[in-house]
């Protein structure tokens, strides 16, 4: 056990951060200590151990940005400037206050989140994010990711992240995708809790013959119904009840060809940039549309471009769709 606290200690503390609250080796014995060892949660050990030093910090950032814990135990008194000689001249005392700055932080909580640090780690998440930086519980990436990046926004194995309106059967995961078939549902992004507006949103899609579906953008969750905020990329080879055919921005701007077939897969791509709306498939772009000044919202769908999340429809029961790889790219 002592050499796994002096690993976990060396790979946590490993770089160096702008702010130097956390470059503290001691901070990592102490985490280890007080989560890791005599944790009965394999899981979490091994989460711990895949985070390194990103128990604090954010991937790809050099070190130089904290994820959320480590701006709470920052802002909590956790400062290398005060522990570096302390655990000097008084080691016992500092790893004592350290160990406090641990209980004290585990009662906050991130940003607009329902649990505090303290309950993520009862529940075998590592409090301020995956390997990357990214919030575990619910896949948040508004903490992590520079906007020159594409965020995951599904991991392939659960639903983490996405909230189903109504009629929750007519979603599944299969073989890492997302699978809509069933009576009308729809399936929200709320895994950030930082609106969408300019952004460059990119999903594959496989559709079945005659089957319907769409992607919705600047949306908002409601309880039931078709959703009334935003527009729509519609999801749409060969379905004949509906002309629209996919990448069309529904009603406003629409594609009355199919732009891929039935049973394979097709890379759907979404860019809002300002008062620009591009729509592509496969890297071929199907629709422009800028939104003309002074436009209203509709009264049933608004269709108008602001800001919101992203959500995935269930069409009807004799639709089959399946999504997967779906990624965003703030452009903020």
């Amino acid at each position: 056990m002592k050499r796994l606290l002096f690993v976990f200690a060396v790979v946590l503390m490993a770089g160096v951060s702008s702010r130097p609250a956390l470059a503290i080796k001691e901070f990592g014995e102490q985490f280890a200590r007080v989560y890791v060892e005599g944790n009965k949660n394999e899981d979490f050990k091994k989460l711990a151990g895949e985070a390194k030093c990103n128990v604090c910090h954010i991937d790809m950032e050099n070190k130089k940005k904290h994820n959320p814990y480590g701006d709470a135990l920052h802002d909590a008194g956790l400062d290398k400037k005060k522990y570096q000689p302390m655990l000097k001249s008084n080691p016992d005392q500092a790893k004592k206050e350290i160990e406090e700055i641990l209980k004290k932080v585990e009662e906050k909580k991130a940003d607009g989140k329902d649990k505090t640090f303290g309950e993520r780690i009862k529940d075998g998440l590592l409090p301020g994010g995956d390997t990357k930086g990214k919030q575990t519980t619910e896949r948040l990436i508004s903490f992590n990711a520079p906007a020159s990046e594409f965020v995951s926004l599904f991991d392939g194995k659960s639903m983490t992240g996405w909230k189903v309106n109504e009629n929750e059967k007519s979603w599944a995961i299969e073989d890492g995708c997302l699978v809509c078939q069933g009576d009308r549902s729809h399936l929200f992004y709320v895994g950030d809790a930082k609106p969408f507006k300019n952004f460059h949103f990119k999903a594959d899609v496989k559709t079945l013959p005659n089957s319907n579906a769409g992607i919705y953008f600047h949306t908002k969750f409601q309880d039931s119904g078709w959703p009334k905020y935003g527009f729509e990329c519609q999801v749409n080879l060969s379905y004949k009840a509906d002309p629209r055919k996919t990448s069309s921005l529904y009603a406003v701007k629409d594609v009355l060809e199919p732009a891929a077939k039935d049973n394979e897969w097709y890379t759907q791509e979404i860019i809002v940039e300002g008062k620009k709306v591009t729509l592509k498939v496969n890297d071929k772009t199907l629709v422009e549309y800028t939104e003309p000044a002074g436009i209203e919202a509709g009264k049933d769908f608004t269709r108008v471009l602001d800001e919101g999340t992203f959500a995935l429809q269930a069409h009807d029961p004799g639709s089959k769709v399946y999504f997967k790889n779906l990624m965003v790219k703030r452009l903020d």
